[in-house]
């Protein structure tokens, strides 16, 4: 049997079976934050410990609950059973940057990008085996994808002009040619999704698909041009990852908390091996050093 039949069954499930589990999540942010830009709060220090995203630039790390970086613990397989978000409360301390939103991910990989990678204007082309019906989302349905700064650049500011990717049916070189603007270098700040704020060319904080398309099986190949290059050291990481819930927060210090049973009757499903992560929208530059502490129930039957 997998899922719950009834609320009463979620209640024996618990009660009587002792299927439920807890998430605490606390980081502190490591730099100040962009006013209306999402941030990716893996490069931010506190539980678990800020991410470095090793790997060798342009070949995609598959990441799951064993991921050596830190992923978030969530108990273990399940399987045959299924496993699902009861709730979910989180809170900002922070001298500014109110209102803001949270969202919960699952990583299903990453891909690094560095050295020339990040300054040259030519396609560069991705290494990565394309999803099947076996992975924890069969085909990359319902998967999107997003850019983050690790180590901002020196200089420049440039376009994505091209965007490649195998959509959920297996349809090749999907290719967004939208100009999506990204941050220059003084904005993109650790952990900021540099295509993300409020210019007219920016997307956040996923990157557009294709009309009709809404998953990726395989990313293939990008493009930065237009705009300024990037110059330096910087170093991004392109991510891809399935949302799964997101909550508002609306000011400093308030505890916010959602209920995914009677309050939205979601149930948001945490496969075997999910690797969650959580980014963050600011209305305002958020402070540095500012906590952010999350927590979640979940069970399974």
């Amino acid at each position: 049997m997998a899922g719950f039949s009834s609320q009463d069954d979620l209640i024996t499930q618990i009660t009587t079976g002792g299927k439920i589990g807890r998430i605490d999540y606390n980081k502190v942010t490591a730099v100040a934050g962009v006013a209306g830009t999402w941030t990716d709060l893996g490069t931010a220090t506190g539980s678990v410990p800020a991410n470095t995203y090793a790997g060798t630039s342009l070949t995609f790390v598959a990441t799951d609950d064993t991921w050596g970086e830190g992923a978030v613990y969530h108990g273990g397989n399940v399987s045959t059973a299924t496993k699902h978000f009861l709730s979910a409360s989180a809170s900002v301390f922070a001298a500014a940057g109110a209102p803001w939103i949270l969202m919960c991910v699952d990583q299903v990989g990453y891909v690094p990008i560095t050295g020339a990678d990040v300054t040259s204007t030519s396609e560069r082309t991705i290494t990565m085996t394309a999803l099947n019906s076996g992975s924890r989302w069969p085909d990359g349905k319902g998967l999107r994808a997003y850019f983050s700064s690790e180590v901002a650049p020196s200089t420049g500011g440039p376009n994505l002009t091209s965007f490649k990717y195998t959509d959920q049916d297996g349809n090749t070189a999907q290719n967004v040619t939208v100009a999506v603007g990204m941050a220059a270098a003084a904005g993109a700040v650790t952990g900021m999704i540099p295509h993300s704020g409020n210019a007219a060319t920016r997307y956040a904080p996923f990157l557009p698909l294709l009309v009709g398309d809404y998953g990726i099986r395989d990313l293939e190949a990008f493009t930065f041009s237009g705009g300024t290059a990037y110059t330096g050291s910087g170093a991004l990481v392109l991510h891809l990852v399935k949302p799964l819930w997101q909550l508002p927060i609306p000011a400093s210090g308030i505890l916010t908390e959602r209920d995914f049973v009677n309050q939205l009757p979601s149930l948001p499903k945490i496969p075997d091996g999910a690797c969650l992560r959580f980014l963050i929208f600011q209305t305002g530059a958020t402070t540095n050093a500012s906590p952010l502490i999350v927590t979640a129930d979940y069970a399974w039957n």
